[in-house]
């Protein structure tokens, strides 16, 4: 993420920067109404993308290397106990917070535009 970041604040438009400092704005000033505002939207949209892909392989890693949490408990419920109610609760479950996931980032997305 940091990279990504980086990258996004070196795409701020010059131009907006050079006028700010024309006018006799600070470093603060500059960073809060050129760097941030050109920029928030890509670090927010990359934060969530992130976010989304550490839950999965979270889950994954949690079936697949018995780590705990969520995913080994469908890892045991499917291969040890053969209880077919609790994986599917399970899945239901990791699938509403997915959604609830996606939901808040959409929201947030929003917002930040």
């Amino acid at each position: 993420l940091t990279k990504v970041y980086a990258e996004s604040i070196e795409e701020v438009d010059e131009g907006t920067i050079e006028a700010l400092r024309a006018s006799g704005a600070g470093f603060w000033q500059i960073v809060f109404q050129a760097v941030v505002p050109a920029s928030i939207s890509r670090m927010v949209a990359w934060t969530f993308m992130r976010f989304e892909i550490n839950f999965t392989n979270a889950v994954a890693m949690g079936a697949a290397a018995g780590a705990g949490g969520i995913g080994f408990q469908l890892f045991m419920a499917g291969s040890f106990y053969f209880n077919l109610h609790e994986m599917g609760f399970l899945t239901y479950v990791v699938v509403i917070a997915v959604i609830l996931l996606e939901f808040c980032s959409t929201k947030i997305k929003a917002k930040v535009k």
